[in-house]
């Protein structure tokens, strides 16, 4: 070989390796990887490094994770940085950063938009950002986050509002049910140079009239918001939206919290918060697909998503919450039929999403169908079986006692369940000594209807359940417990069930029918735990048979 040549190769090779030496030892890195060598003043915010800074003239500000995730993902707040800081800590915890703009004034006006643009290229360009941002909305700040959205939906990843104004003409313009505020009405005709106030009327780039860019975009929604927001009126802001973009084929979750005004914000529990902007923001990450068993019954819940979830109740700063699915033709002021399910999983495992598909298809059939989350037994949190019981019951006097506001009819709740969670619906009915201090004890919890599915009814040694409930097993066995005038009952279960035995299933019909009630027993011949949910046409006939039951008691 030309020694010339081997030398000019072994100087790039060495010029390379003290580069690459370099890089390690110094940290040098190319300026779209630059880590976080933020200017301005810097400071801490919740243990983590802020950065406090201007682009233009206008204040920035940049939290930084210990440790950037993959592609440097990030949340953009709109307005009110720092108020319930919970979601955010979370995410900078997962290595996400998040930022803000201070224009409070301009209420996501276009100029409001265009200083947004230089602060987006700022940060994608100068320091690596992910091309696409998690936005998140609070009260006004709705505004400017859909607003910018709008005009760059292939840079949004997702948008979670918190009881975000979605159109001007509700808040600051109080010409709804809220009462707006005429000082922000005015900034609104300024900062959008409205000639008058009847132009502002007639402007059709709310974001509630220009969701046709993120529904393009597929663009995930999160809203979160009170039933009794008297600031934000939900049905003139979230509402709409939530209407007006499923019909676009857009996707939305809704979060409500019933009986809660403008404040607080958030959840007690952010989980669903965080779940939803990492699941949708993280780069280089396929998102997940809901878990499911490989069976029918699994494969249908996998595509489908309420129609929104409402809390019912609150235990140790945690919300648990209804899945609720309405009707394609629901309406507020309905009177429905409800349809509440409860997945099984022995108490300690399992998953509202398990019976989405029985919720679903009796929406389909007019009812509003729910899906229960309830506490799973936890030693080290001092969750029993006891405690599952008394959600169960919390859920029905939740449900009576707002069957107004969920559109349901209060002398028409059916509560079925499978495995424990049938346990749970017959505990609804059975268990009068099972109550959380916190209930309305003036509200039955006492549904219309009971269809447990191949349920857990003998907690006896020769039953299910014994040594998870302990000594006072005898409380919470269903067969102990019948009585006359309970409700109606269909119950399925297989001859061949070793996990919750037949002989259970039984002795409840012969004990329930002794005692004047209306029982019915469903027998699957060789039919083992859970057998429904394995074979699509025992699924689909089981459906129709609680049909039929249903339909045999008007």
């Amino acid at each position: 070989m030309n020694p010339t040549k081997l030398n000019l190769q072994f100087r790039l090779i060495s010029f390379c390796v003290i580069l690459l030496l370099g890089q390690q030892l110094w940290g040098m890195e190319s300026p779209a990887e630059q880590p976080d060598s933020f200017p301005g003043r810097k400071s801490d915010w919740n243990g983590f490094a802020r950065y406090d800074f201007k682009v233009e003239r206008f204040p920035v500000l940049v939290v930084v994770p210990h440790k950037a995730a993959a592609g440097k993902p990030w949340v953009w707040h709109g307005e009110f940085f720092g108020h319930k800081p919970a979601p955010d800590i979370a995410l900078l915890k997962k290595g996400f950063h998040i930022v803000y703009m201070s224009i409070p004034n301009m209420l996501g006006s276009p100029e409001a938009v265009e200083h947004w643009n230089l602060f987006y290229r700022e940060l994608t360009e100068k320091y690596g950002f992910a091309k696409k941002v998690a936005l998140v909305g609070l009260s006004r700040g709705g505004l400017y986050c859909y607003n910018w959205a709008a005009a760059n939906p292939e840079k949004v990843a997702c948008i979670y509002g918190d009881a975000p104004v979605c159109d001007f003409k509700s808040w600051p313009g109080g010409f709804g049910k809220g009462k707006g505020s005429k000082v922000e009405w005015q900034r609104v005709l300024d900062r959008y140079g409205f000639k008058s106030e009847e132009e502002a009327l007639a402007y059709k780039k709310n974001p509630v009239d220009n969701l046709a860019p993120l529904a393009k975009y597929h663009v995930p929604l999160l809203h979160v918001y009170g039933e009794a927001d008297e600031v934000v009126p939900w049905d003139e802001n979230t509402g709409v939206v939530a209407s007006r973009y499923r019909q676009m084929g857009g996707r939305i979750d809704l979060i409500a919290k019933p009986g809660v005004k403008h404040h607080p914000h958030s959840l007690h529990d952010p989980k669903p918060i965080v779940e939803f902007i990492a699941r949708n923001a993280s780069v280089g990450k396929k998102r997940p697909l809901p878990r499911h068993r490989n069976d029918p019954v699994g494969i249908r819940s996998a595509t489908l998503e309420p129609s929104k979830k409402v809390v019912y109740k609150l235990v140790d700063e945690h919300e648990l919450y209804l899945h609720v699915f309405e009707p394609e033709d629901f309406q507020s002021g309905d009177r429905r039929p409800c349809f509440l399910v409860i997945h099984g999983g022995g108490w300690v495992g399992g998953e509202p999403r398990r019976m989405y598909p029985f919720a679903d298809h009796f929406a389909k059939r007019g009812m509003v169908g729910i899906s229960l989350e309830y506490r799973l037994c936890n030693k080290s949190k001092g969750i029993t079986v006891f405690d599952c019981v008394k959600d169960g019951r919390s859920a029905v006097r939740f449900i009576r006692s707002h069957a107004n506001s969920l559109g349901i009819d209060p002398q028409q709740i059916i509560v079925s369940g499978g495995s424990a969670g049938g346990h749970v619906a017959l505990g609804t009915a059975l268990f009068n000594q099972v109550n959380d201090t916190n209930d309305p004890v003036d509200v039955s919890p006492v549904p219309n209807v009971l269809v447990p599915l191949f349920p857990v009814i003998d907690t006896s040694p020769a039953g299910y359940g014994n040594q998870r409930i302990g000594k006072r097993w005898r409380e919470l066995s269903p067969v102990d417990h019948v009585r006359s005038g309970l409700p109606p009952t269909i119950i399925f279960h297989g001859t061949s069930d070793t996990v919750t035995p037949f002989a259970g299933a039984k002795k409840y019909q012969e004990l329930a029918i002794q005692k004047g009630n209306r029982c019915e027993l469903v027998v699957r011949k060789q039919g083992k735990h859970g057998y429904l949910m394995f074979d699509d046409k025992l699924y689909l006939e089981t459906l129709k048979q609680i049909e039929d039951f249903l339909a045999s008691l008007k």
